[in-house]
């Protein structure tokens, strides 16, 4: 087998890496197809086209997260027509996250060609609204725990990886050349032991090499309880009559942070005040996490609760709506997508409100370069949105401890639970420092061969040798 990574390479976005086996490696595969975010220079790589797309088979896809799925309407119209294996949550999650995708994307283009802002004439969107119906055609599920053979010459098989609803880790058994069976796994996004509704990931099957994501593989989480950090915050702002936002992924996060708040007016920990969802996606996330309740994957005391929203819950669907919902005095809870304040409702809420000293913006993810987050994150003054210079002057706050990805000693911890001792782990969906950190402790306490993928890198796993690995370089198509 020969994999070559396409994305997420020394990045934490736009997860894409090329499988090739069987015979002079004709039959071609892909482990994910996500979205590039962040800084511009990232986000251009979204445009440059796949000219082998009709030539794959496969695409196996870890999870529903944009930056591991967002780029397959694009795939489709590069000339995609294999079949994309999934799990059954994973899918239905896909079928509104790559709609709601594609929407915005037209209707950037459309405001940028109103506004005449775009240097191309006319601004196309990355994808249609027709192009993400028709892959979604393509979407084949896949049980956990049910290996399916795709060829002669390899076999996929899901497993739980504890980081939203219908994550898996994959198992791929593949034939070499010379006929011998090998195994490899892709880690996609993995989840750890404190997470708020879902249970911790599986034991990593034996496997002859790892694929490991490295989000934070150079930090730890804070062991703190979220829910504590979370109620000083709310109350900070809550009891000065301020509005605190709360940028949230659609998928995992809002649902944590919601059950979080009820818990906190159930305590009457913090004081009982309308709490508003202004996402139409994280409404529909929400109506499929309460329809995909599983056992053995979802906490047990939150399956026994009939709901897990707070009293004051109200969700905002029409957009006069959210307008007048940004004109809204505190004290109240908002919580808006996207986590990162790049694009959708939120954008607007934390314009109204990053002026106000009386209010606050709690950030409870990861924020990568470039993004208006870590901008916060960094405690810059001032926010450029929308060609306007606002001073920020609501408080800013940070929850490292509600992440859905592990850090690195819940990597350390899995690998070592799961007795396991792969010939090569392979790191990638990292930014640079945090797969270097995790390298030299992959190293220093398992004893395990590990390299950092870069873009556009090749691994010949069947030319790895005990003592090098064997790696060529070449441009990502």
């Amino acid at each position: 087998m020969r994999i070559t990574f396409l994305g997420a390479a020394g990045g934490v976005t736009g997860s894409k890496t090329l499988l090739k086996v069987g015979k002079d490696y004709k039959e071609q595969y892909l482990v994910d197809y996500g979205l590039y975010q962040g800084a511009k220079e990232n986000r251009e790589r979204n445009w440059m086209s796949y000219h082998g797309a009709s030539k794959l088979s496969a695409v196996f896809l870890t999870h529903a997260h944009i930056d591991h799925s967002g780029l397959l309407p694009r795939l489709y119209r590069d000339g995609f027509r294999g079949r994309i294996y999934c799990t059954k949550e994973t899918f239905r999650l896909c079928q509104i996250l790559l709609m709601d995708s594609a929407r915005i994307h037209e209707e950037d283009a459309k405001y940028a060609n109103r506004k005449k802002i775009s240097r191309h004439k006319p601004a196309l969107p990355l994808y249609t609204t027709e192009e993400a119906q028709a892959v979604l055609k393509h979407f084949e599920v896949v049980d956990f725990e049910e290996e399916l053979t795709i060829s002669k010459n390899i076999a996929i098989t899901f497993f739980w990886a504890g980081h939203i609803l219908g994550a898996s880790f994959i198992r791929i058994r593949y034939k070499t050349n010379e006929g011998e069976e090998k195994t490899i796994v892709f880690s996609g996004d993995i989840g750890h032991k404190r997470n708020i509704l879902l249970n911790e990931p599986q034991d990593i099957c034996e496997t002859d090499y790892l694929v490991l994501e490295s989000t934070y593989g150079n930090k730890l989480h804070a062991r703190i309880p979220a829910k504590e950090v979370l109620g000083m915050y709310l109350n900070t702002i809550l009891k000065r009559g301020g509005v605190a936002v709360i940028p949230a992924f659609s998928v995992g996060r809002t649902q944590d942070i919601l059950y979080l708040i009820k818990e906190l007016m159930n305590d009457e920990a913090i004081p009982s005040v309308p709490v508003h969802l202004d996402s139409p996606l994280s409404k529909k996330a929400n109506r499929i996490f309460n329809d995909c309740f599983h056992k053995g994957h979802v906490k047990e005391h939150v399956t026994e609760d009939i709901d897990i929203y707070p009293d004051t819950f109200v969700e905002i669907e029409d957009v006069e709506d959210s307008k007048a919902l940004t004109q809204m005095s505190g004290p109240r809870i908002v919580v808006s997508a996207s986590g990162m304040i790049d694009g959708g409702r939120v954008v607007y809420h934390v314009m109204k409100h990053i002026v106000d000293e009386n209010s606050g913006i709690i950030l409870v993810g990861f924020q990568p370069e470039g993004t208006k987050g870590r901008i916060l994150i960094n405690g810059e003054k001032e926010l450029h949105m929308h060609k306007q210079k606002l001073p920020v002057r609501a408080s800013i706050f940070y929850i490292d401890s509600l992440s859905a990805h592990g850090d690195y000693l819940d990597f350390i911890g899995w690998i070592n639970e799961s007795r396991i001792s792969p010939k090569l782990v392979i790191l990638n969906h990292g930014e640079e420092q945090a797969s270097s950190h995790l390298k030299i402790l992959l190293e220093s306490q398992l004893n395990l061969r590990t390299t950092v993928a870069t873009f556009g890198e090749e691994f010949d796993l069947e030319n790895i040798y005990d003592n090098q690995t064997k790696v060529t370089r070449k441009t990502a198509a």
